[in-house]
């Protein structure tokens, strides 16, 4: 019997993809006033990033213990070993809790084999390093290889993440709003990366979009392995003109033509707002 895997709906890996594989996704949820969604079921991206550019304003909220201990639960009654790769615990709880759901459930089925590895990473990172363990668990890698695999993905993946429009920012409350608006009139664009801690950081800002482009080329010719044919992974809430300008760079410094691309899932794109966009890739051969 092979491993389940699981993780959450940070993971913003193609539904197909998933389908494939056979990882079950757990949503996290999304809240407008008084209403709660559950990311992906009953709520997409595509609606609130319309809402959002109306004015409306979404947050997020991690996926309770309830949950992680019903599915759990699942597996531990079937006697299906699984593993879940989390969200990063830099910017969420989930981690924690799906821990304290684990605990209970190895207290209450003492022979379940279920484990939870934190892997520091979000978005397209969580989706990169999933779809690489999710595949060695198909053809049938132990538990342990697959966490040391885990680990090894995540200290080997990067995230770069941008803003173009600081509004959002501005209306979720983590900006005042005569930053955002100068921010915004001329045109400074922050630099963002996760760090090996799974915490968000700004590194830099960059004024106009030219400069940006070659501050995430010159980033991934930095820090990638391969660059000629590895995957580059883009993940964006309508960003076309950015993404389309470091493909083009990327293809024309190197001959790399080998990228993917999903829209920006809400638990991160409610935050930063429509007109986001991060880039994944890895710095060593994830085997």
């Amino acid at each position: 019997m092979h491993i389940q895997i699981i993780t959450d709906s940070a993971c913003d890996l193609p539904k197909a993809r998933l389908e494939a594989l056979g990882v079950k996704v757990l949503p996290l949820y999304v809240t407008c006033g008084e209403h709660i969604y559950r990311d992906g079921i009953d709520i997409q991206p595509e609606e609130i990033y319309a809402n959002m550019k109306k004015g409306v304003v979404y947050k997020t909220s991690q996926i309770p213990y309830q949950d992680y201990y019903d599915c759990f639960k699942t597996y531990a009654e079937a006697d299906q070993p699984a593993l879940l790769l989390s969200f990063s615990s830099g910017l969420s709880g989930t981690y924690q809790t799906a821990c304290l759901a684990r605990q209970d459930i190895c207290r209450d089925y003492p022979k379940a084999d279920i484990q939870v590895v934190d892997t520091k990473a979000v978005t397209g990172g969580l989706g990169m390093i999933v779809d690489v363990v999710a595949e060695q668990a198909q053809q049938g890698m132990a538990m342990q290889d697959l966490i040391q695999l885990t680990n090894h993905c995540s200290a080997h993946i990067h995230h770069i993440f941008t803003v173009t429009n600081l509004e959002y920012v501005c209306r979720g409350g983590r900006l005042n709003r005569p930053s955002a608006w100068i921010g915004n009139a001329l045109k400074i664009h922050p630099f963002m990366i996760v760090d090996r801690e799974g915490k968000l950081e700004i590194t830099d800002k960059c004024r106009g979009e030219k400069r940006l482009v070659k501050k995430f080329v010159d980033y991934i010719e930095t820090h990638s392995y391969d660059i000629s044919n590895q995957k580059i992974y883009f993940v964006d809430a309508y960003q076309d003109r950015l993404v389309d300008a470091i493909q083009k760079e990327l293809t024309s410094r190197y001959g790399n033509t080998n990228f993917s691309r999903k829209l920006l899932a809400p638990v991160i794109g409610t935050h930063i707002g429509p007109g986001s966009m991060t880039v994944f890739f890895f710095d060593e051969a994830p085997l």
